[in-house]
């Protein structure tokens, strides 16, 4: 292996484990973009090994994926979808349990005219705009009249109502709070009840346990990025993975030399090492020149020049031995995902779901491979 990510399958559980502690609803646990980077199906299955029964993902894609590799769960696409995508889904014999998104009153003529196309109702979440401004129905008493009326008589089961917190403030996610239960009020003043609610994520999960209702919906606590904020209380969340790759060349450079595809001139003579690894693999472009380390040995490594697509180059002048076939971690085993997001000037779930398939994901538990 040239590149690989070492991933923790016993702490992901144990993430799992402490976000039951956490809360009494029930957990969706949130497969989008590659289950951030750890590698979806993989994920799914050791989850539902822990008893999780419900997970969510972005896309068509992403819940087709599951449902390919034999994931028999509760799957909600939580992103819209095309006609095409809801029929490829819904047309074969699946055991997967698909919950579509409804954003908006295209969503529900979508889903009638192909649940009427196959004589099967679907079921699907409503989803409201509560000040997010990204995807959902308006909160109002004429939108949810017209909910009702779409709903009536069709082959579309509206099963739930949610929205997604700004979490900027506990003003503004107090006021999106509140505009998401006068938008229930408003469905039950027109006969749509019975809706599962769900509104926090991983750090609404934290900061607002009153407001958990039916379920939660986790994705970066699972992976290890503990909520910010949290530092003084008491719980635990462990990060799950570990990006490495190896040394495939290391060399003397005299001074005056410029190296890859920098501008820059070293001004003093340097022992390079050259890494499989590069912005490919979802290494950050944005960490050359210095910004990123590296430890070789367990000694820090500076980025020298630019990050390549397929390699990197870093300076060992400092380290004993370096050898063609060394590891070098880039992200975890003693950079945090933390430390790692700031050097990239990002957040720490951008670190993670960036990291691309191309590395070979290698799952361990507990000493077994």
């Amino acid at each position: 292996m040239r590149t690989w990510l070492d991933i923790d399958l016993a702490l992901l559980d144990k993430n799992y484990e402490q976000v039951r502690e956490l809360t009494h609803s029930r957990v969706t646990a949130v497969l989008k973009a590659n289950a951030y980077g750890h590698g979806s199906v993989m994920v799914a299955k050791e989850l539902m090994e822990m008893g999780c029964d419900s997970f969510a993902v972005s896309c068509a894609r992403e819940a087709e994926e599951l449902v390919r590799n034999g994931i028999q769960a509760e799957i909600l696409i939580m992103g819209t979808v095309e006609e095409d995508e809801v029929l490829s889904l819904l047309a074969s014999d699946k055991k997967a349990r698909i919950i579509f998104t409804a954003a908006d009153f295209s969503d529900l003529a979508v889903f009638h005219k192909v649940g009427t196309q196959l004589q099967q109702p679907l079921t699907c979440h409503l989803k409201v705009n509560t000040g997010f401004h990204r995807l959902g129905f308006e909160v109002s008493p004429e939108s949810a009249r017209e909910i009702a009326e779409a709903l009536d008589q069709s082959m579309v089961r509206a099963s739930g109502l949610y929205s997604h917190l700004g979490l900027v403030s506990r003003e503004r996610d107090e006021a999106q709070y509140r505009k998401l239960m006068a938008m229930r009020d408003f469905l039950r003043a027109f006969g749509v009840g019975q809706l599962e609610m769900h509104l926090c994520d991983s750090i609404g999960l934290v900061r607002y346990p009153k407001w958990h209702f039916d379920r939660v919906r986790i994705g970066a606590f699972l992976y290890g990025v503990r909520p910010s904020r949290t530092e003084n209380e008491p719980f635990v969340c462990h990060e799950t993975l570990t990006l490495c790759t190896k040394v495939a060349q290391v060399r003397d450079v005299p001074s005056g030399s410029v190296i890859g595809y920098s501008e820059q001139v070293t001004d003093h003579p340097v022992r390079i090492a050259t890494l499989c690894a590069g912005y490919g693999d979802g290494y950050p472009r944005h960490l050359s020149e210095g910004k990123g380390q590296v430890l070789i040995h367990g000694v820090r490594c500076p980025v020298i020049g630019l990050v390549c697509m397929d390699q990197m180059m870093v300076d060992v002048s400092h380290v004993d031995c370096v050898l063609r076939g060394d590891t070098a971690t880039l992200l975890g085993g003693g950079i945090g995902y933390g430390e790692y997001a700031q050097w990239a000037d990002t957040n720490r779930n951008e670190c993670l779901a960036i990291l691309s398939r191309r590395p070979v994901r290698v799952y361990h538990k507990n000493g077994r491979i």
